[in-house]
């Protein structure tokens, strides 16, 4: 739940807090809602007045405009609103989890705030909705992103997305010279940028996740460290990079996992580093997981991806748009050893010619295989050990595409590198031909197949291409 500050956006010497018959148009309020908007994503609060066509309302009457406003639009209609006189919320509460409404829905709760007010001339505590309660403070920010988008597209949003009401952390004037991991001690976005380096350097050497980490002189624990990266990630997306205070926080009682290696868009990150904040400020300690399109992520690989995006964001200046994830089982294990045994292994196959020994099936059983039996094997092998890996091929290559040539790459450090055939003396080969350049089968197309279907997804994709 958010720690509310009594901010004031655009205070002017015009007070219509008390006013039933005052009237705004439309225009002005949807006008408005960029900059609330805006300032909420900025200082992590809801306004205490808005200035709406030179007219000073409170934020309990701008959420009764906005809410008045969707469901004109909705109708077409650019009604001007009457501005009410509305009493707080008694006692706002909510406990929505994060995810989309749809434009019925959200339509369909905007009548429902403004019939709550009319009725009883105050806000309501909370609004039920598919995703929980949402508190009066997340429905202004919600409504403010729905009229906000009517600005600039000339029509309502499809969706909304909503997430659960996190407080700003603000800044603060302690300094590192505070004990180590000290609750309140504040660290700055360039200082843990430095830290997820550090971090990740340590990991990707050792193989294992420290107990703890340094902050600029500072020693946190490592859910302490998960609390400042999901924080940065969080302001970062909203636009601020302000100091982060520290909190102290504990490790998970049961921590469990499921997650496969795979891709978070830019969205889903931010969502999952949004979910993770909720758990540590209802709780005071990191979730057990937390739950993903891949799957569950304990704290420590939610640690390791979410430094991955903070130290992107030091090189870049911005938030990547995607986020590669390492599960816990790959980070807390020797990945090169694991890489280099495989090539070892791989180096034992014999090369022949054959559409037979396209089979994995018979590269297994008899030894020896073309290009095609080796890129499988990899492929097979380096995905059942949890490394991300994927078949590379050729279109447009030597005589017309008769050059069906396969490859295996591998993803090391965020970036897919060609499998090193001569590193291990294999009898195979890589990317030796010509044409364009195609993935065949992704990191998650053949992972968990039967070498019989993984082997056919070759194929189909191989035929599909040309």
């Amino acid at each position: 739940m958010l720690l509310l500050f009594s901010l004031a956006l655009f205070i002017n010497a015009e007070d219509v807090s008390a006013a039933s018959t005052t009237t705004v148009d439309a225009n002005s309020i949807i006008k408005s809602s960029d900059t609330v908007k805006n300032y909420v994503e900025t200082k992590k609060a809801v306004p205490s007045t808005v200035t709406v066509s030179s007219k000073t309302v409170t934020k309990e009457q701008y959420l009764y405009l906005l809410a008045s406003t969707t469901t004109n639009l909705n109708k077409n209609s650019k009604t001007s609103v009457t501005v009410k006189t509305i009493a707080k919320a008694p006692n706002p509460n909510e406990n929505v989890k994060t995810g989309t409404l749809t434009k019925s829905e959200y339509v369909t709760l905007a009548g429902k705030i403004t019939t709550f007010i009319n009725t009883n001339g105050r806000l309501p505590n909370f609004i039920t909705t598919s995703k929980g309660k949402m508190n009066p403070d997340n429905l202004i920010y919600t409504y403010a992103k729905i009229t906000a988008f009517y600005k600039t597209n000339n029509r309502l949003p499809n969706t909304v997305s909503v997430a659960p009401w996190i407080k700003s952390e603000g800044t603060s004037s302690t300094t590192s010279t505070a004990n180590p991991g000290t609750s309140g001690t504040s660290f700055t976005i360039p200082q843990i940028v430095t830290a997820a380096k550090n971090y990740r350097n340590y990991i990707d050497v050792n193989h294992k996740t420290p107990s703890t980490v340094t902050v600029n002189g500072v020693k946190v624990n490592t859910p302490q460290f998960l609390q400042l990266l999901s924080y940065a990630i969080a302001n970062l997306n909203a636009g601020s990079k302000a100091s982060i205070n520290l909190k102290t926080v504990t490790g998970p009682a049961n921590p469990a996992e499921t997650v496969k290696a795979g891709t978070l868009k830019y969205a889903d990150y931010v969502i999952l580093a949004r979910s993770v904040l909720t758990t540590i400020t209802n709780t005071g300690k990191v979730p057990d997981s937390a739950t993903s399109s891949l799957g569950k992520m304990r704290y420590e690989t939610l640690t390791y991806n979410f430094a991955k995006v903070i130290q992107f964001y030091g090189a870049n200046n911005r938030l990547p748009n995607t986020l590669q994830i390492v599960p816990y089982s790959v980070l807390n294990s020797n990945v090169q050893a694991i890489i280099d045994q495989i090539g070892r292994d791989e180096a034992k196959y014999g090369t022949i010619q054959g559409n037979k020994y396209s089979y994995l099936d018979v590269f297994l059983a008899e030894g020896k295989g073309n290009c095609w039996g080796s890129a499988l094997y990899l492929y097979w092998r380096l995905s059942g050990s949890g490394i991300q890996a994927r078949i590379m091929g050729y279109i447009g290559g030597i005589a017309n595409n008769s050059f069906k040539h396969a490859w295996t790459q591998v993803l090391i450090n965020g970036v897919w590198t060609n499998w090193n055939y001569a590193k291990y003396g294999s009898k195979h080969c890589g990317d030796v031909g010509g044409g364009t350049r195609v993935v065949l089968v992704d990191q998650y197309e053949g992972k968990g197949l039967s070498t019989s279907a993984l082997t056919n997804k070759l194929i189909e994709e191989y035929y599909e291409v040309l």
